[in-house]
């Protein structure tokens, strides 16, 4: 990450959690990885001091630490990604909102301030159960509690009204928002860094020399996919997850094996989350809940998962931009198909290869997939649907002209006589065959059914319903729209005598367009749009001269040079010379423009963290100047009765702030979204 992009981390960490713990990751993000003397040294403060911030910084996982095996020393690292999310914490809770509820907001808003905490403690701390730790989770960040989670209160009528949780409330919240993959159990590797997880992980699985393969990169090969899947066991908690995700609901009480086997001797263990083996418990043994209860545990440790917000954001920036660019009942189509697939979903940043022409179907298939009655199921109204799209003469929505020219295919051409004289028929083709053969079947059955069906009664709901179910063919028309658009929003996998027609997204390659696109409307808001045309031009033909440039983009050398200059200072374009010879004469000398999406990209980023600094710390001048009326208003006594404490001045004074300060992240939630589009997506 770029300066600017530090410079916004250590805001958001001070303005968060206070001057202590921003010295302290500021000082992790100047000098890199440091040891606790290091620390000291650094930041001039006290053992004491020094501990307790990080403490809170590891608990809200602002840093990372690992302890090498060999000389038992522990070093801490500034966790940059989990700092600039505080920006997203309210996108989070209003997707948390809108997925299990408004109480599953609440819930996901305490573990965003606390980090990570057990399930006993957040039970404890609304006030409905006892938690079994001696270590209360929750008062780690802010030390003891001076009022429970269930004392935060609404507004109603001017008065405070105390809301009141139960346990199966609790329970059941947070089992949605495990299914939903909001939250994730911790992980030990969560508190590690990427290369540190890479060398735990290669030291736990086989060494290349013991696989058995012909060659060395097979090998290498082979220990490469097995690295890679144990570092995403780790972060996604996948390992065997598909069984276990019932053995958290306390339904079964698991025995030891010394229990089973009835031999004495040694106490019940249990399992621990944080440190990858099996822990003794310490005094009276832990007890599950009864039988049935389907009640967490109470020791299982939660986190917010942060990937799985990133997907869920990026789903959202996908429909928005459907409706943008095609339709309203188009993106609800869309907006489905992303709700289909997203449990199949972990993570934006998939590692996925380039392929090759030849194997491109071949990674396609790999993506995860979805059916059309898979989505015909699940949109029950299409009513809005079947006259979105207009229609040919024929009344159908032919979509085979539009195939992309590398995956045509060579089409039937038959003479005057009906003979075959070149090519072959397309899958598109072979399938309209197909429906207009059903048809004729279709209309000789209705003619005589009798007799088509062997002399048996005819029964109209005997056909296949693809054939008679107009709901299934407006789907399928505004899922063909999405195949065909320049974007590449779906890709379609036509229907084989074994498979079924299958949907599925290349995301890789759709973020690719949606990047290029979102730098290419940035360059038209800022220069204009011939500045965009000659970027494009760019993008589209490579290093160019000036004397084709101009006659490509049909504009005069003078007005060019007029936007291209502009383009060079900014950043967003570069310029190349190539000299003729060894004199690098300025008249015998090439100069090329070209157009480069990455350099462009970190441009863009650099400009946004910085605005967005910028914005922060212009909110931090303006509550300073009511610094006391904020504290005022803020009294608990004084909260719903601010006309009474209040005198006009400081209500006005009050107002004006808390307009700006809307406005001001308003602005801030804008120039996330525009980082979240080119970074994270």
């Amino acid at each position: 990450m770029s300066r600017p992009a530090y410079e916004l981390c250590t805001l958001l960490v001070d303005d968060t959690y206070g001057e202590l713990t921003s010295r302290i990751f500021k000082a992790l993000l100047c000098y890199g990885r440091q040891s606790l003397p290091a620390l000291l040294h650094r930041t001039d403060l006290s053992y004491r001091l020094a501990k307790h911030g990080l403490s809170v910084l590891v608990q809200q996982h602002l840093v990372l630490w690992n302890t090498s095996s060999d000389d038992h020393l522990t070093l801490y690292e500034a966790n940059t990604a989990v700092a600039y999310s505080l920006v997203r914490s309210g996108k989070y809770i209003k997707i948390a909102e809108a997925q299990a509820g408004e109480f599953a907001g609440k819930v996901l808003s305490n573990l965003l301030l606390l980090g990570h905490a057990r399930v006993g403690d957040l039970v404890q701390a609304y006030g409905v159960g006892q938690s079994k730790s001696t270590h209360d989770g929750l008062a780690a960040t802010h030390g003891p509690p001076s009022k429970s989670l269930s004392s935060m209160s609404s507004h109603v009528d001017g008065r405070l009204e105390e809301e009141i949780f139960t346990l199966e409330s609790i329970h059941r919240t947070l089992c949605e928002l495990l299914q939903a993959e909001l939250v994730s159990r911790v992980h030990i590797s969560h508190f590690r860094s990427d290369a540190d997880n890479r060398i735990e992980a290669e030291k736990l699985v086989p060494k290349p020399e013991e696989y058995k393969a012909k060659s060395k990169r097979e090998q290498d090969a082979q220990h490469e996919a097995v690295v890679q899947r144990k570092l995403k066991e780790w972060r996604f908690c996948t390992n065997e997850e598909e069984d276990e995700i019932e053995d958290l609901k306390k339904g079964k009480k698991r025995l030891h094996r010394d229990l089973e086997t009835r031999r004495p001797g040694k106490r019940q263990r249990r399992y621990s989350p944080l440190g990858q083996e099996v822990i003794g418990t310490t005094g009276e043994d832990y007890q599950p809940m009864l039988e049935g209860t389907g009640y967490l545990d109470s020791n299982l440790i939660l986190r917010v998962n942060h990937a799985k917000f990133a997907v869920l954001m990026r789903n959202d920036h996908l429909v928005d931009l459907a409706d943008r660019m095609i339709s309203t009942s188009t993106a609800g189509v869309y907006a489905q198909v992303l709700r289909t697939l997203g449990p199949k979903v972990q993570d934006c940043q998939v590692e996925a290869e380039s392929p090759n022409d030849k194997d491109a179907e071949i990674e396609l298939s790999a993506l995860p997939q979805l059916s059309t009655d898979d989505l015909v199921c699940a949109i029950k109204d299409s009513s809005e649907l079947a006259n979105a799209l207009g229609k040919l003469d024929d009344g159908r929505l032919n979509m085979a002209q539009f195939d992309h020219p590398k995956k045509r295919r060579k089409r039937e051409v038959f003479s005057e006589d009906g003979e075959m004289v070149d090519g072959e028929a397309s899958p598109e083709e072979e399938e309209d065959a197909f429906d207009s053969n059903a048809e004729e079947t279709i209309s000789d059955i209705a003619s005589d059914p009798d007799e088509a069906n062997g002399g048996a009664k005819f029964e109209p709901n005997a056909l296949p319903g693809f054939l008679l179910d107009p709901h299934r063919d407006a789907i399928r028309d505004h899922l063909l729209v999405l195949a065909i658009h320049p974007m590449s929003f779906l890709h379609h996998f036509p229907k084989t005598p074994i498979l079924p027609e299958q949907w599925t997204i290349d995301f890789s390659t759709l973020m690719k367009n949606i990047t290029h696109h979102t730098l290419l409307e940035t360059i038209t808001s800022r220069h204009g749009l011939p500045a965009a045309r000659l970027t494009r031009i760019l993008f589209d033909r490579g290093k160019t001269d000036e004397k084709i440039l101009c006659s490509t983009s049909l504009l005069a050398q003078k007005t060019m040079r007029s936007y291209l200059l502009p383009l060079h200072k900014a950043g967003m374009i570069g310029l190349q010379e190539v000299p003729r010879d060894n004199s690098r004469n300025p008249q015998r000398t090439n100069f090329l423009w070209f157009f480069d999406p990455e350099r462009c990209k970190a441009k863009v980023l650099e400009e946004t963290y910085k605005t967005m600094a910028r914005c922060l710390r212009r909110a931090r001048v303006e509550g300073e100047k009511v610094k006391g009326t904020v504290e005022k208003a803020s009294r608990s006594d004084v909260i719903g009765k601010e006309d009474e404490f209040l005198g006009a001045q400081e209500l006005e004074a009050l107002n004006v702030w808390k307009d700006m300060d809307e406005r001001i992240w308003g602005e801030v939630s804008r120039l996330d979204d525009l980082v979240a589009c080119l970074r994270d997506f």
